[in-house]
């Protein structure tokens, strides 16, 4: 008998879950990996549920991770005929997400959001991305849609879709430097240095250009305390934008003024978290942004452009610039620099700008800790189970066994 469980369901709750690829290093593969491993510890713990997951690329060595190439492939799949819920990752185009269109049995989509096409100069994924734009109006056949942010969540109901049929599901961190969540500025081994990093995708529309503007008038004008760090896989970004930043690390990181980490694992880039006073996250968009709660786990400063879900995901607790504007995000740097700077010199308690106003370091710790409740991986997979729950005691009869299991399941998770 399951933990936490007072009868034994009287049938498997089977679950298929679609990507279009699994990757290691993937924010939306994570997500499916995520629900993946959750429904196998599960079931290992004695609840009855066994889970599939199908994509049409994967790294993950696992027998029930399964390779599909196409729609007519997945029909044939004994697991896929057995399923009793279907849920699929969305955030590009892929074949397999076609299944929805016809699929008669309860489905849950998780949407991540799409980069809007005008901020991506890449053809293909400008294609791609105008695609997917178009074919967001198939989430209105899924019995349930959970979004990642609040902004994406507005953006459907925006479109029309009914409140109760969206919910916001966060992703928790992937990567955070434990134990560093009461850092204090102060000057350390480093010396006197102040260093800011950015970590995501090298691309345009994340607004790397107006961060190394904004950064190189703060040196010219004689802020060489300042370092800055900017962390990216290569795999995902636009040759271009390396060029530029490994062009910019040739002019100012000969004095270690700026280093690029290309690549790193997440053992580095916790480590990177680890070492940063600020955090800075200049994109023109994004639908969710985990960097900006890994930064906030990691005890670091944030400042954000106000793009986006980046205003929600701050929680009020950083500094906002305009989106875009260089003049802005350079004043905003130079604010934070100058409250460090006045704290370490006076010897006295750091206090930050932020969007609720200004708030002593110790305050400011203990709202992050209350925001970041909120994206913790305990918080992810109760609030996961629970939507299951609901589309189930809505769309399955009878579903008794199920729901009294699935209220177990969630026990367990914040019990385990």
């Amino acid at each position: 008998m399951a933990p936490g469980a007072t009868d034994a369901p009287t049938k498997t709750l089977k679950v298929a879950l679609y990507s279009g690829v699994v990757l290691e290093r993937d924010a939306v593969s994570r997500s499916l990996l995520w629900k993946f491993d959750l429904f196998g510890r599960l079931r290992d713990a004695g609840f009855a549920i066994e889970v599939v997951a199908f994509a049409q690329a994967s790294e993950r060595d696992d027998p029930a991770v399964r390779v599909i190439s196409d729609v007519t492939a997945l029909v044939r799949d004994p697991f896929f005929k057995q399923a009793d819920l279907h849920i699929f990752e969305y955030g590009m185009c892929y074949d397999l997400f076609n299944i929805l269109m016809v699929l008669d049995r309860p489905s849950l989509v998780i949407d991540h959001n799409t980069t809007p096409p005008a901020l991506i100069d890449d053809p293909v994924v400008k294609a791609a991305c105008e695609k997917a734009e178009l074919e967001r109006n198939n989430l209105f056949l899924a019995s349930h849609v959970a979004t990642d942010s609040e902004f994406t969540r507005d953006a459907l109901l925006a479109l029309g879709m009914p409140a109760d049929d969206v919910s916001v599901l966060h992703l928790p961190a992937t990567n955070s430097f434990v134990g560093r969540q009461q850092h204090n500025f102060s000057a350390n081994d480093q010396g006197d240095e102040i260093r800011l990093t950015y970590v995501g995708r090298l691309v345009r529309a994340k607004g790397l250009a107006e961060l190394l503007s904004a950064v190189a008038r703060l040196w010219d004008r004689g802020d060489r305390d300042l370092r800055l760090c900017v962390a990216g896989s290569l795999r995902f970004s636009d040759p271009d934008v390396v060029d530029a930043l490994v062009a910019a690390e040739a002019r100012y990181g000969g004095d270690g003024r700026l280093t690029l980490e290309l690549d790193a694992d997440d053992e580095r880039v916790a480590t990177l978290f680890g070492s940063t006073d600020i955090f800075v996250m200049p994109s023109h968009h994004e639908g969710y942004c985990v960097p900006v709660v890994e930064a906030l786990m990691s005890g670091c400063y944030v400042i954000g452009s106000d793009a986006g879900n980046i205003p929600v995901v701050m929680g009020g607790l950083g500094t906002l610039f305009a989106c875009g504007d260089v003049d802005d995000l350079t004043a905003s740097i130079a604010k934070v620099l100058e409250r460090i700077r006045l704290a370490r010199a006076a010897g006295e308690e750091l206090v930050w700008p932020t969007t609720r106003g200004d708030m002593a370091l110790a305050q400011w710790h203990r709202f992050v800790a209350e925001h970041l409740l909120d994206y913790s991986m305990v918080h992810f997979e109760s609030t996961f189970l629970a939507i299951v729950r609901g589309i189930l005691a809505r769309e399955v009869e009878p579903t008794a066994d199920w729901l009294a299991m699935l209220d177990a399941a969630i026990d367990h998770v914040h019990t385990s």
